[in-house]
């Protein structure tokens, strides 16, 4: 079936646009509020806040502030749940709730769509998720998981549309990869990694291989870079493999340098590190 445009409209309830945002697709029956935390206790007066859905929380990671943290939920009255969230989780500083317009939403439905929100979000890596178990997907009729589906894929565009790339992969499908130039670290210690710069940032490609150990240096010059390699292994981006960590998918760093020590297990210049085929640092590379 060929793609359609798509009618997005961003309604600011505040006449400002960092004030409190509501989001809507034409023909979709949900809806979407993006709140700061500040302005939580005074949207008391939304109604539909009181709906059953689910919410996003999105925050910095204390361990690491330059990483991104991401709490899934799902409430019969998001409202009430998000101001529980305000007590007992302090990372946060923004939230997106999703419901339907025309409740039609259980908590049987919001628990699935929780758990398949929680489930591509951990597989896209983009974010730390702050949920210390894994939600239970409920099973749903046939009929009631195709309906589900399809509201999954138009809260991931909302979430998108309010300036969350939770849901996007690190590398997008349309993207011409003719363009890209490859590098690669050939190192000690088994370090066997090819990446590629993306206008985010820097793309370790899926099957790569990083060292087992990390110096001792990493954790104490780099704590960022040991943190976030503990995070990667963590959540199984990085996997154990005989004497090595594979990456089990595609993962964007922030800097070639980040993605060169976590790789090689010790604090690296990622600028001279990282190589082309014919040994062009991409230092040299980026200057020519």
């Amino acid at each position: 079936m060929k793609p359609f445009g798509k009618k997005i409209t961003l309604f600011l309830i505040d006449g400002e646009p960092n004030g409190r945002v509501a989001a809507e697709i034409s023909n979709w029956t949900g809806k979407a509020y993006k709140i700061p935390r500040t302005l939580l206790k005074g949207s008391s007066d939304r109604d539909d806040l009181q709906s059953t859905g689910i919410y996003l929380l999105f925050g910095k990671n204390p361990d690491d502030p330059g990483a991104d943290m991401v709490y899934i939920g799902e409430a019969e009255s998001i409202y009430g749940r998000l101001l529980k969230q305000m007590n007992d989780k302090e990372f946060w500083f923004e939230c997106i709730s999703v419901f339907s317009k025309d409740a039609n939403l259980n908590k049987a439905h919001a628990k699935y769509i929780e758990g398949r929100l929680y489930e591509d979000a951990r597989a896209y890596g983009r974010f730390k998720i702050e949920n210390s178990t894994v939600p239970a997907k409920t099973a749903l009729s046939e009929s009631d998981q195709a309906e589900m589906e399809e509201f999954i894929e138009y809260t991931k565009l909302i979430v998108y549309s309010l300036g969350y790339r939770l849901f996007e992969p690190a590398r997008a499908e349309t993207q011409d990869k003719t363009r890209s130039e490859i590098f690669y670290i050939r190192a000690a210690r088994n370090a066997n990694a090819t990446g590629y710069l993306s206008d985010e940032g820097f793309v370790v490609k899926k099957g790569s291989a990083a060292t087992l150990e990390t110096t001792p240096s990493l954790k104490t010059s780099n704590a960022g870079y040991f943190r976030l390699r503990e995070n990667l292994i963590e959540i199984g981006t990085l996997a154990p493999q005989n004497d090595q960590y594979i990456f089990t998918t595609d993962f964007l760093f922030s800097a070639p340098s980040a993605a060169a020590a976590v790789v090689m297990g010790r604090a690296a210049n990622g600028r001279t590190e990282w190589k082309t085929a014919k040994g062009l640092t991409l230092e040299a590379y980026e200057a020519s």
